[in-house]
C-alpha cells in the first residue's frame, strides 16, 4: 500500500473534509475534483492581459513542517498574464482564499492602471 506524506481532501460547503492519504484517497479526490468544477473554482477574473484564478487544490502541496503545523494549504490563488506579473499564494481555508482573490484582483487593476 502506498501512503503519501500528505492527505487528500474534498470540500463540504466551505469546509475541507479529509479523505485519506493512500492511492484510493487520491483517486477519490481526483474524481471529485473532475465532477465538481463549480466547487473547485472559487474565483476567476480577467483584467486586461492578467488572469486571477482561485481554486481548491484537493491536497497539500507543501511538505509538513512538524507537529506544530497549523494545517494544510488546500487553496491557491494565481495571478498570471504579463511576463513580469506572476504571483502564487497558498491558503489554509476557503475564506482566506476568497479574500486573497479579491486582493490580487485589486493588485492587477492597480498595476494595469499604472501602465496606462
Amino acid at each position: 500500500m502506498i501512503i503519501f506524506p500528505y492527505g487528500f481532501y474534498i470540500l463540504d460547503g466551505r469546509s475541507p473534509i479529509y479523505v485519506g492519504n493512500d492511492l484510493e484517497a487520491q483517486d477519490t479526490v481526483r474524481a471529485w475534483l473532475d465532477a465538481n468544477p463549480e466547487k473547485v473554482r472559487l474565483g476567476l477574473d480577467v483584467i486586461g492581459p492578467v488572469r486571477i484564478s482561485t481554486r481548491f487544490l484537493g491536497w497539500n502541496e507543501q511538505p509538513r513542517s512538524g507537529s506544530m503545523d497549523p494545517g494544510p494549504f488546500l487553496f491557491e490563488t494565481t495571478l498570471d498574464g504579463a511576463p513580469d506579473i506572476v504571483t502564487r499564494r497558498l491558503y489554509r481555508d476557503y475564506d482566506a482564499a476568497s479574500t486573497g482573490h479579491v486582493e490580487l484582483v485589486a493588485l492587477a487593476r492597480q498595476r494595469l492602471d499604472g501602465k496606462r
